[in-house]
């Protein structure tokens, strides 16, 4: 995410040269705060960058010099890794100046592009790609001329060299790797050295394997559309012509599944299906295999929005009845939405409605997802409520406002809730939208890159740490409520622990200590976290839950393993 110019912004600003003092022009100049969200310059005439509009915040920089640029990429001070960078701080309206820095010269790797026949492949894009952590960050390229020859400059590289993938691409052919791989964990690596040429010689490309077909509709030949061909991980996408063929060259062998779609007809999965089921196996190099598909008359589904917003603005993916599959298209001005190219059937309807100010997640009927059976052309109305909003801010336990702290509020009760996410802006701000009036709890949480960014500890809002103690908001249609304030406890070593709590026990709020059990009572620090009990007293598992009699080693477990999957579901896409 690119970051936001604020009124208060501060200003980083240096020089970049090569390491024999020639400047280093037309690179690009990376700035990460600890979101990794960024901000960028490219350097000027005598190496000079400036970037303005940052926020408050400690800083990672790193250079990316143009492609065919010698030097090679490289972070600030000559880290050997992100994580290693020194961060610089910038304070509102503030200007650190005088960040010089110097590349040095990076190795090459150079070779030579032939197919089976001994014959040069002009036009192969090679793209080396660094894999250790120096070079994680790494990938440079260069096209082959008309000898097939190709020098790939700049890559960088630790100390005693570093391996790259080289990766081939080249139209009619698959995708592959050096050493005649189609699979990067096969593929042979380059060993790459600051200033040193690295040889690889010639590579025959794999011609791979070829897909054509016949595509039909009830009256014959289709006369155009799209056919798809995937296998081992690479998709080819070509053209249906006037006749009705298509034709995919170059995948890698594998497990083949083809389909295609064309207008009015529905989109048909090999062999006959509205998901992807089956697979052809064609694993031996160079065969060429025919797949023809027969499309139905396609069925559709329009959805006429109504509510009290614009629903203009809303849109939806629309999924079958097992999720494999799923269509999406925005709302036109009348608030419609017309899904094609379907099989008849269940569908579910998922609605993006934050910017229209109305409930976003799945139809709903009652607690279960509503089911859409469509056939034919069909048209249902979709009447949707206005949403809730949750406001409020979060802070650590020392006041700072926590940036980049994802807040959700996950609703009560189902099996397989649904929960609403958005993150706290530079100063611990957050704006929940899109809620439905439901019962739900909010949590805040954060995660981190690198060991030596700044961390916090789950909270839930009113001060719970685990899900049980949590406050249950009942947010009603339309409401608008604030200061729905968290306070999260810092957490620097991120062992899910805050550092005030384990310095009062004593225990390391430097490393993680959370599997830790100090009084030998069978309940680790991050146990002994959750439930607030004493990790040095030693008391018995009646004790630690208040006369459960040995309950809260159950309840604990469970709790754990609930913030992991909610942490999980957190960082992936919503389940609304």
């Amino acid at each position: 995410m690119i970051l936001v110019a604020l009124a208060t912004a501060g200003e980083l600003a240096g020089t970049l040269m090569g390491e024999e003092g020639d400047a280093v022009v037309g690179a690009t100049v990376v700035a990460y705060d600890p979101r990794f969200n960024y901000a960028t310059a490219t350097t000027r005439s005598g190496g000079a960058w400036t970037i303005t509009g940052l926020p408050a915040n400690a800083y990672r920089i790193v250079y990316f010099p143009a492609n065919d640029d010698p030097h090679a990429d490289g972070f600030f001070g000559g880290a050997a890794g992100v994580c290693d960078i020194e961060r610089v701080e910038v304070e509102e309206e503030g200007e650190r100046s005088g960040l010089d820095d110097s590349l040095p010269l990076g190795g090459t790797v150079a070779g030579r592009v032939l197919d089976l026949a001994g014959n040069p492949v002009p036009g192969t894009v090679v793209e080396a790609r660094g894999n250790d952590s120096t070079t994680q960050v790494v990938t440079r390229s260069a096209t082959a001329d008309s000898d097939g020859r190709y020098e790939i400059v700049g890559l960088g590289a630790a100390p005693g060299g570093s391996p790259y993938e080289v990766v081939f691409g080249a139209e009619g052919w698959p995708g592959q790797w050096l050493g005649q791989s189609y699979s990067a964990s096969t593929a042979e690596n380059a060993t790459v050295a600051l200033g040193e040429a690295t040889e690889v010689g010639d590579y025959a490309l794999l011609d791979g394997i070829s897909v054509s077909g016949v595509v039909s509709g009830p009256e014959g030949p289709v006369a155009s559309g799209t056919a798809y061909v995937y296998s081992n991980g690479q998709v080819l996408a070509p053209a249906i012509d006037s006749a009705g063929v298509y034709l995919a060259e170059g995948l890698p062998p594998g497990d083949v599944v083809a389909w295609a779609s064309s207008p009015g007809l529905a989109t048909t999965y090999y062999p006959a299906s509205d998901r992807p089921g089956s697979a052809m196996p064609v694993h031996e190099e160079g065969v060429e295999v025919d797949i023809d598909l027969d499309l139905p008359v396609e069925s559709t589904f329009t959805l006429a929005f109504a509510g009290p917003g614009d629903v203009s603005e809303v849109s939806v993916l629309v999924y079958n009845d097992t999720y494999t599959v799923g269509r999406g298209d925005g709302a036109d001005d009348d608030g419609r939405v017309t899904i094609t190219g379907l099989y008849p059937g269940d569908y579910y309807v998922y609605v993006f409605a934050d910017d229209a100010g109305l409930v976003s997640g799945f139809e709903m009927d009652g607690a279960e997802r509503r089911r859409f059976a469509v056939d034919g052309s069909t048209e249902v109305r979709v009447d949707l409520r206005q949403a809730a909003t949750f406001t409020g801010t979060v802070t650590g336990d020392d006041g700072e406002p926590v940036y980049g702290a994802t807040v959700s509020a996950i609703e009560v009760g189902p099996d397989d809730p649904r929960t609403w996410d958005t993150t706290t802006d530079h100063d611990g701000r957050y704006t929940l939208t899109g809620l439905d009036s439901v019962a739900v709890r909010l949590v805040a949480s954060s995660w981190w890159y690198c060991p030596s960014d700044p961390g916090w500890a789950d909270t839930w809002y009113d001060g719970a740490r685990a899900e049980e103690g949590a406050v249950v908001l009942e947010p009603a249609e339309g409401e608008a409520r604030d200061g729905l304030d968290l306070s999260m406890p810092v957490d620097d070593d991120h062992d899910g622990m805050g550092d005030a709590w384990e310095r009062e026990h004593g225990l390391d709020p430097g490393r993680d200590d959370s599997g830790d059990d100090p009084d030998g009572d069978g309940y680790a620090n991050l146990e002994e976290w959750l439930l607030d009990t004493d990790p040095t007293g030693g008391a018995a598992p009646g004790e630690a839950c208040g006369g459960c009699s040995g309950a809260p080693r159950a309840s604990v477990v469970a709790t754990a393993t609930f913030l992991a999957v909610a942490t999980r579901r957190r960082r992936a896409a919503p389940s609304r």
